[in-house]
């Protein structure tokens, strides 16, 4: 038998992204009415919300974020999160990467996280509460303290998953622009913020919203209403305005105060099956299965 005299070659394989550093690793349980102040650092940050939900400020944006989604920040973006009258958990993970440009594509975003992509967080939580000795609800943590006795290659796999999880949003997200984003933005111009206060007010009754009520409220034309809110929300007046009441709907799930029938009756729906076929055409969930699917953290 003749042994084989032809070489092999070794594959260099290529390194696109790849975290050099963390500096936080949080997991936070707000209360209501939970405030943090603002702040702005020269690193990357992501927030993910593990249930609940939570308003969170990036610049000049303001934005509602509900369980499985998530939002990052880029350096020296000046932000914050609160909870209002809701609750919330969150995971926090702030790092350096090798090249800031790689996470342009991604950030100001709502990101909606898959199954495999909460499996990689909870496994850097995991990872994370293996190698440091840190409590990772502690607000004022500022460096992470390394365990003296760690698990083998326990920083290693949370650089690794840590990067997983970036790769795994850079490829597969469906990315929800700001401008479209579901929620009363400084971007849009005081004629349509203006519209949206008075549909803000109009919630709780069970009439849609009509442009010849806004007509009336605001003084101008059905037509330049029409084609000025869709300029700027890419949606239609009403169509924004269903919204609205699901997200309000969202929010007095979570806060579980009230039945689903009570919450139906609140936001002026004259009718619960009705109220639970908007819902869903919303959501993807009635608003039981909604509820049942905050009731749990998926993390911890």
């Amino acid at each position: 038998m003749k042994l084989s005299k032809k070489p092999y070659t070794k594959t260099i394989l290529d390194t696109q992204l790849e975290v050099t550093a963390i500096y936080t690793v949080h997991y936070f349980k707000y209360g209501q009415n939970f405030n943090f102040e603002k702040e702005k650092h020269n690193f990357w940050e992501i927030i993910y919300i593990d249930s609940g939900t939570a308003t969170i400020i990036a610049d000049k944006n303001t934005l509602f974020l509900s369980q499985g989604q998530a939002f990052i920040y880029k350096p020296n973006q000046i932000h914050t999160v609160k909870t209002n009258d809701n609750f919330a958990n969150s995971a926090i993970i702030s790092f350096d990467i090798n090249k800031n440009s790689l996470l342009t594509p991604i950030a100001n975003r709502i990101l909606k996280f898959n199954s495999e992509e909460k499996s990689t967080l909870q496994k850097i939580i995991h990872e994370t509460k293996l190698n440091f000795s840190d409590k990772l609800n502690d607000l004022n943590l500022k460096k992470m303290t390394k365990r003296v006795s760690s698990p083998f290659g326990g920083e290693q796999l949370i650089k690794l998953y840590i990067e997983t999880l970036l790769i795994s949003l850079i490829r597969n997200k469906e990315i929800e622009p700001l401008k479209t984003s579901k929620i009363h933005t400084n971007n849009y111009s005081i004629f349509t913020n203006d519209v949206i206060e008075i549909m803000n007010k109009k919630i709780v009754e069970p009439d849609l919203i009509s442009l010849d009520y806004l007509s009336e409220q605001t003084k101008y034309s059905k037509s330049y209403i029409k084609t000025k809110f869709k300029k700027e929300t890419g949606k239609s007046v009403v169509q924004f305005f269903i919204e609205i009441k699901i997200n309000k709907a969202k929010e007095l799930i979570a806060n579980q105060k009230h039945t689903i029938t009570e919450i139906a009756d609140i936001l002026g729906y004259n009718s619960l099956p009705f109220f639970c076929r908007q819902f869903k055409k919303q959501t993807n969930m009635t608003p039981l299965e909604y509820l049942n699917s905050i009731q749990t953290d998926n993390l911890l």
